[in-house]
């Protein structure tokens, strides 16, 4: 990733210096004119970087050059990491005294020995960087006449939506497909079709060239209202380029059941999947598979096969393949292959005109632009990948000389397998710095991988992938970025856009892979024994590693490891000195890794899905730490300790068993994400909660609170809340929700029967809150006589606001609803369904 690392890197670094220049640090006496030196030394490499850039194509001295300022720069930001970490541990240890003597005794941390370390590597550094300053003039650098601010540019002004709070839902358009999905649905419905005389299970399968298509006609089929009522059970399976049955067979089990499987052995999983499929109609798609002509991979297939045939009579497999080959083997019958085609002219014209010509682009005459940009389409040869992706990158160029420098590029010169890459790589490469950055590094995940919207913003955050913009919030910052990747076509919003999961495409996860080049190292299942690069920054592993000590060598610059799989808590690979983000998914930990707590510069911890019970008072030595998720694990308790994460942004319990929060959380101020959706013991909530006011989202989802703290109403950040139970007496009530308006997504308001009033209803201004897509009504008190409430009323003033796409009321004894809305019942509770 040179051509966006470096230019990014350098001018991070030149900022850090800058502030540190300003600041009153202990650890910096007797350094202040060797940070001046270097802030000198790298405002100066930083205006000959574009020409070096330029350059370093065709010259090898330069790109070694910019490999050597590479890694300076990364030594200087790890130093100036480790002065600011430092820093705030001292000030935690003024806090605590017994803390205070540990450290006056530890090497590690007495401050006077810190100094000294650290003005050995501040020296050490600003020497290399000095010879690699003075090696811009031997290079014939030539300084540009202004640095570029190109990470300052708005990013809003790379798409059509200026909104940041809902995610853009046109990238899901799609034409032309229509008559291929009708003819593949009633295919699959048909009783008879491809029966086999021998029991086994027919497959239809998909098969075209990579970015055609092929999971999106899958999906609209998945998702046909005739399909639906067609089979029993329906799974959806990611299979990408290596064929593993019995990881198959585990995703069928758990996507059945919606958990967890931990079986292991071949036969096991084969009895579990056989219990849960026996004469059942069933409907299992099988995403992107690659079948290599080999007889173990063949082998497997036939077990997968084996397996399916006790479902009941009509029960099918629906696979997508880029391989003939692949689609041969396994559908038998030549009416179940369907190779997908072209999209028409007509069709990828208007594709491209949805994306090229959005409402917000500068120039809207389109008279001169839209016969070039039917050139271009032509040359897109039917591809809905490749219109999409020069649709959505020609909308902000409005000079007719842009669009005829895209249409005379040398890339249409290619072969159509090459074609959708280079597109891809042309629209990769108009990006600014920081979202190139941020896109590649999606390639940590494996292909198929489900992308979470806060985990997502959470690691670019952390690695300091998003540049500050004039004071305002990073995580929204994030969510220009990600619209910014949607209208473009580099990330897929899976399921609705509110979930805020997202899906690459294979190709773009390539691409990324590709451009982050020797920054990461990605080991899989089939390529375990890797060389592993010097100077490597983020590592993924998707199956179990072991690493000798050469390797952990190699690995003294990793910022980032993530594990797909088991991993043995004790391992060496977490005393990596400047790693910043641990990501585990299946850690199976029965205690908290003691060494996680040595990890001083770590800012991300994913560790959910554990048997972990406590976390030790350790770690409040994770000073850094912004983002801790635990979900899904065995948590009862918080210690006290946790108040002094400071820089705490994100706090995620759901699904544990704690029981209480303690009273010293609402100390973390910068804390704005906190998720305690179904943490079934908890009862209550701190009554300092109105303190945390930069609180933006509190989601206690399935939470049986016993009261509601007093003092919501100052949460006026709050853009997320899960429900809100209405108090009586000193409790909270219905109107601490009257100022705040910046709430989105969907509300459920509880016990609303301690709602006296049509006025105390109105207090809650619910007309307001434009951004409430969906609410729930609760009345739950059943032993109230129907004449002691007042629901209608309550009903009348809790006005929605006119943005409302859904509305549910629970528990209802009103004689009233108003005219034009659905009324549905469901058990004892009377519902009020959905308004379009």
């Amino acid at each position: 990733m040179a051509d966006a690392a470096v230019a990014v890197i350098v001018k991070e670094v030149v900022r850090i210096l800058g502030s540190l220049a300003n600041q009153e640090i202990a650890l910096l006496r007797g350094l202040e004119g060797d940070i001046l030196s270097l802030q000198n030394d790298f405002e100066q490499i930083q205006a000959v970087l574009q020409d070096a850039e330029e350059k370093h194509v065709k010259n090898n001295v330069v790109k070694v050059w910019l490999k050597h300022l590479r890694s300076a720069s990364l030594e200087v930001e790890n130093v100036l990491d480790e002065i600011s970490t430092e820093a705030l541990l001292q000030s935690l240890y003024k806090k605590r005294i017994k803390y205070s003597v540990k450290a006056f005794f530890s090497p590690n941390h007495n401050k006077f020995m810190s100094r000294l370390r650290i003005a050995h590597k501040v020296k050490d550094i600003r020497k290399k960087l000095d010879d690699i300053a003075f090696k811009r003039f031997e290079l014939g650098l030539i300084p540009s006449d202004a640095i570029s601010d190109v990470d300052d540019m708005v990013v809003e002004n790379e798409m059509p939506n200026r909104e940041t709070s809902s995610l853009i839902q046109d990238s899901s358009i799609i034409f032309g497909r229509d008559e291929e999905m009708e003819m593949v649905t009633k295919a699959i419905c048909d009783q008879d079709v491809g029966k086999c005389d021998n029991g086994e299970v027919p497959v239809y399968s998909i098969w075209g060239m990579g970015g055609l298509g092929k999971t999106t006609l899958a999906q609209l089929v998945y998702n046909h209202e005739r399909v639906k009522q067609c089979f029993e059970l329906k799974c959806w399976i990611y299979v990408s380029e290596k064929f593993q049955v019995k990881e198959i067979m585990r995703k069928i089990i758990e996507s059945i059941d919606n958990s967890g499987c931990t079986l292991t052995l071949l036969d096991k999983l084969q009895e579990s999947l056989q219990s849960r499929l026996g004469g059942k109609k069933f409907l299992v798609v099988l995403d992107d598979v690659w079948v290599e002509d080999d007889e173990n991979e063949k082998s497997m297939w036939e077990e997968l096969r084996k397996t399916l045939r006790c479902g009941a009579d009509g029960s099918i497999v629906v696979m997508t393949t880029r391989s003939e080959a692949s689609s041969k083997m396994f559908s038998k019958v030549p009416k179940l292959q369907h190779k997908l085609g072209w999209l028409s002219g007509d069709d990828s014209w208007l594709l491209f005109k949805k994306y090229a010509f959005a409402q917000g682009r500068e120039r809207n005459d389109i008279s001169e632009l839209e016969p070039i940009g039917r050139e271009i389409v032509e040359k897109c040869k039917g591809l809905p990948l490749a219109v999409k992706t020069l649709g959505s990158l020609m909308w902000s160029k409005s000079s007719t000389s842009d669009w005829q420098h895209v249409k005379d590029n040398n890339l249409w010169d290619l072969d159509e397998v090459k074609v959708v890459p280079a597109i891809l790589k042309l629209s990769y490469d108009k990006l600014l710095p920081h979202l190139k950055r941020c896109f590649a590094y999606c390639c940590l995940f494996p292909k198929g991988w489900e992308l979470e919207k806060d985990i997502l913003i959470s690691l670019w955050a952390s690695n300091g992938f998003i540049p500050p913009k004039g004071g305002k919030d990073l995580y929204m910052l994030g969510e220009e970025i990600l619209n910014c990747f949607i209208w473009r076509s580099f990330l897929q919003v899976v399921f609705k856009p509110e979930n805020g999961i997202y899906k690459m495409h294979d190709l773009m996860h390539d691409m990324a892979h590709d451009v982050m080049g020797q920054d990461c190292l990605v080991i899989e299942p089939a390529n375990n024994k890797v060389e592993i690069p010097n100077g490597v920054l983020h590592l993924s592993s998707s199956c179990p590693v072991q690493f000798s000590y050469e390797d952990l060598g190699k690995l003294t610059s990793l910022r980032s490891m993530f594990m797909f799989r088991d991993v043995d808590e004790r391992s060496k690979i977490f005393k990596q000195a400047y790693l910043r983000v641990l990501h585990m998914t299946d850690s199976r930990a029965r205690t908290f890794p003691e060494s996680v707590c040595k990890l001083k510069h770590l800012k991300y911890l994913y560790l959910p899905n554990t048997s972990i019970e406590v976390l030790p008072d350790s770690i409040m030595y994770l000073q850094n730490l912004e983002y801790l998720n635990l979900s899904h694990s065995s948590i009862k308790v918080l210690p006290k300790s946790i108040l002094y994460l400071k820089n705490l942004h994100y706090l995620n319990l759901s699904c544990s068993y704690i029981k209480f929060l303690p009273e010293g959380i609402t100390y973390l101020q910068k804390l704005q994400m906190l998720y305690l959706g179904w943490c079934l013991s908890l009862r209550k909530l701190p009554d300092g909660l109105k303190y945390m006011r930069n609180l933006h989202c509190l989601d206690i989802s399935y939470v049986s609170l016993t009261h509601f703290p007093v003092g919501i109403k100052e949460l006026t950040s709050l853009r997320t809340l899960s429900n809100f139970h209405v108090g009586k007496g000193y409790e909270a009530k219905i109107g601490e929700l009257g100022d705040l308006n910046l709430l989105e997504g969907k509300l459920s308001l509880k016990q609303l029967e301690n709602v006296g009033s049509l006025g105390e209803a109105k207090s809650a201004k619910l007309e307001y809150k434009r951004n409430l897509l969906d609410l729930e009504l609760w009345w739950s008190a059943r032993n109230m006589q129907p004449e002691e409430r007042v629901d209608e009323e309550v009903l009348e003033g809790l006005e929605p606001n006119p943005s409302l796409k859904k509305l549910s009321i629970y528990g209802y004894m009103g004689m009233i609803i108003s005219p034009g809305c659905i009324f549905q019942h469901l058990g004892d509770y009377p519902i009020l369904g959905s308004l379009s």
